[in-house]
């Protein structure tokens, strides 16, 4: 378990927070009034400022307070490590007597409570190292402005009407997607928490989708960028020494350009292309993974250029990786989870917008563009949509809603053709 401990460090007073043999330290000097002389007055042994210190009822009680806002954390989350709770207020300074960021909890308040359960994921998430609780905290934010008595919305009331409720205010302001997607993941939280009174299927076959005020576009269909056949025939047949002249790193040009055609070759979005390993080639000439984002099984067959590209780098990855990006050793020591591919897919997607440009795009190209173009050069060239969406590690359903080729060439084409051979 976690320990704390206030202590003198080079003459300054800290809080030690220890586990085993690690130590994190937080300084609380800007917490004490009067200037006190720690190293004169400090009491070490007892923690506190001897009754010859100045101000010393006030600063013990100061530091008692503080101590406690760690020590509340610490017991009632044993499970988060001593940097997690060291990391915890990082980049602010709660003095103890302030009130914490979020208010306290217990099983008992927040069991039937979703604005007390909101606050219990939104200090969870902000404990674990890497992740992004920005999102919850913006949506309880949102929720207590927008939603009339939430803080007293008791779990049993969530049935579908009232989802159907909240989705329509949350289509009355901006970012939609992102409050109806962190809403969504904080029922499945809770349905999956033994302590809280919710279950799932309260909602019944209820999606937030359905009620998104940007689900269509002016034709009635939501349709993703794609490249056109003259496009990406043009992007297929660049020479990688070739484009974008102002990048002085060929090598890395390069290494973009093969990442993008391997994308389109294999469907894959950028995450699952980054973590491919040479692990994941089977013996029928296949590559077989579990999608990053669906966590789906996928098998797609390896074409001749996914080969080429396989060979082009093979062994330059120390840990196995397909492509020599991912460092694991090195990962481990970022605090942001999937930092590489994170930096990576920022400086692919910069790259990419220039090539956007040389190729006249009307609009910015970006990494997942391939996978949408991949999707529909397969329709368009007739396979069948099942096997497709099994290809691609998705639904049936989300491939005729967002990219059934009803909009190809071939297929108005075609179209203008059975008309006319009608009247022959």
């Amino acid at each position: 378990m976690v320990k704390l401990k206030f202590i003198l460090r080079n003459g300054v007073l800290v809080l030690r927070i220890s586990q085993n043999k690690d130590r994190y330290y937080k300084r609380v000097g800007y917490l004490l009034t009067g200037n006190p002389d720690v190293e004169k007055h400090w009491l070490a042994d007892k923690e506190r400022f001897s009754s010859r210190s100045k101000n010393y009822e006030e600063n013990n009680k100061v530091l008692a307070e503080y101590k406690q806002v760690y020590w509340k954390l610490v017991t009632e989350h044993p499970e988060l490590s001593a940097k997690q709770v060291a990391e915890y207020y990082k980049g602010t300074r709660h003095t103890g007597s302030q009130p914490v960021e979020l208010s306290s909890w217990s099983v008992e308040e927040y069991k039937n409570s979703v604005a007390k359960y909101l606050e219990v994921i939104t200090l969870r998430e902000k404990a674990k190292s890497g992740c992004n609780y920005e999102g919850y905290y913006k949506l309880l934010n949102r929720c207590r402005r927008t939603i009339p008595g939430f803080d007293s919305m008791p779990f049993s009331t969530i049935d579908y009407n009232k989802m159907v409720s909240i989705a329509y205010i949350f289509a009355k302001e901006k970012a939609y997607v992102h409050h109806s997607k962190k809403f969504r993941a904080l029922l499945g939280k809770a349905s999956k928490d033994k302590d809280v009174m919710f279950n799932i299927s309260q909602i019944g076959d209820f999606q937030f989708c359905d009620y998104n005020p940007d689900k269509y576009t002016t034709d009635g269909r939501q349709h993703p960028d794609v490249l056109s056949s003259e496009e990406l025939k043009t992007f297929l047949n660049f020479n990688p020494s070739d484009i974008t002249p102002r990048y002085k790193n060929r090598k890395q040009v390069e290494l973009y350009y093969d990442f993008c055609v391997f994308m389109f070759h294999s469907f894959f979005a950028p995450c699952d292309v980054i973590k491919a390993k040479w692990r994941d080639i089977t013996r029928k000439n296949t590559i077989a993974v579990r999608r990053k984002k669906t966590h789906r099984p996928v098998e797609i067959p390896i074409t001749p250029v996914m080969r080429k590209i396989i060979d082009k780098y093979k062994g330059q990855s120390k840990d196995g990786y397909i492509f020599p990006i991912m460092d694991d050793e090195k990962e481990k020591t970022y605090n942001t989870k999937d930092y590489t591919y994170k930096k990576f897919r920022e400086f692919l997607n910069k790259w990419l917008k220039v090539v956007g440009k040389e190729l006249g795009l009307y609009f910015d190209l970006y990494a997942y563009v391939f996978r949408h173009t991949a999707i529909t050069v397969a329709l368009d060239s007739g396979l069948p949509v099942s096997y497709i969406a099994e290809a691609a590690g998705t639904s049936i359903e989300m491939i005729q809603q967002h990219y059934y080729n009803g909009e190809s060439q071939s297929n108005r084409e075609r179209l203008t053709s059975a008309f006319m051979s009608a009247a022959q």
